[in-house]
């Protein structure tokens, strides 16, 4: 009969002593080299992601030509630029399926270097060691994609029902709209039934953001089955939930905020959104410094999401998970 684990051991208790680990700077400066090691990895899904959003916005740019246009448009101008955009977004929808796939692969090797190599607070380790450990983690998914194509799987029609409970409020909240309540006369009942959509979609959208983030935790280590790993994914999700919804909202905003700050400066300012973002080169300097900032910024979350279930995921000497509940 096996022992319960120590206390000590517990998620939702390792969790909380993984937040205090973003209070020490040598944690942000062992983050900040492993994201810089990265980038030669990681810069291919990056440029695919800003071609996409150039090549979207001169899309949407030929068409807003059309927008104000007095009386008949010209067939022979109009039918070339539809063409032209269309096959421009067919284009765009590509570059991105193949950034998500990349980054998405790369991003498991990335966290599986991140969790295997020593946490180390003294910022004593080398380049090169960091190195050392992204190219094993990258080994490790060419070598596992049929295991983390099933695992991620399985994983995704686990979340199915809370995807229906999402999608199911959104609806909600966009039929209940401010505008659409006004056009059809709806009495003031309907605005707590938004008020409460907008809070389940939050709560909901929050249960699937820590799902998605243990489940590439675990199976980027690749050292249980499929059906160990979505449960222990599903119950670590569950467990560490206080610990990782906070550090979810938080890496959220401040990546929110560094990687698209005209959003921040459209939501104070809606007006602008019409005008300057879409129809000037301000667009385009967006993209490509989401691009660039994207580089470092969406490791660090990735590692940050990642650091609260470190001691639940990684393998202890004993062979056993942190996160065995037997």
């Amino acid at each position: 009969m096996k022992q319960p684990p120590d206390s000590n051991d517990r998620p939702i208790l390792v969790s909380k002593k993984a937040l205090a680990r973003f209070f020490h700077v040598g944690w942000w400066k062992h983050t900040w080299k492993f994201a810089l090691v990265f980038i030669p990895t990681f810069k291919t899904p990056i440029i695919l992601s800003t071609l996409a959003g150039i090549i979207m916005h001169t899309c949407f740019s030929l068409l807003l030509r059309f927008k104000d246009v007095q009386g008949p448009i010209d067939g022979n101008e109009l039918i070339p630029t539809l063409i032209g955009s269309a096959a421009g977004l067919i284009i765009t929808g590509i570059l991105l399926i193949l950034s998500l796939c990349l980054g998405l692969i790369r991003l498991t090797g990335f966290t599986r270097a991140f969790l295997r190599c020593p946490l180390d607070l003294e910022d004593t380790t080398s380049s090169a060691q960091i190195k050392s450990y992204l190219d094993e983690g990258l080994a490790a998914v060419r070598h596992h994609k049929a295991f983390l194509a099933k695992s991620w799987l399985v994983s995704s029609i686990i979340m199915v029902p809370l995807i229906f409970v999402w999608c199911a409020c959104s609806f909600v909240v966009v039929g209940l709209s401010p505008d659409v309540v006004k056009a059809y006369n709806l009495g003031p009942e309907v605005v707590p039934l938004r008020q409460g959509s907008m809070i389940a979609m939050a709560i909901v959208g929050l249960l699937l953001s820590n799902y998605s983030i243990t489940t590439l935790a675990v199976s980027s280590m690749s050292d249980r089955t499929v059906r160990e790993t979505s449960i222990e994914a599903l119950w670590l999700a569950i467990t560490t939930s206080p610990a990782l919804s906070l550090v979810s909202i938080s890496a959220f905003l401040a990546v929110t905020a560094i990687t698209t700050p005209y959003a921040v400066v459209v939501l104070f300012k809606p007006a602008l959104q019409s005008t300057t973002a879409i129809t000037t080169a301000v667009s385009y300097i967006c993209e490509i410094w989401q691009g660039i900032s994207g580089l470092i910024i969406i490791p660090m979350s990735t590692a940050m999401l990642c650091e609260v279930v470190r001691d639940c995921v990684v393998i202890k000497e004993s062979g056993k998970s942190g996160a065995d509940k037997n």
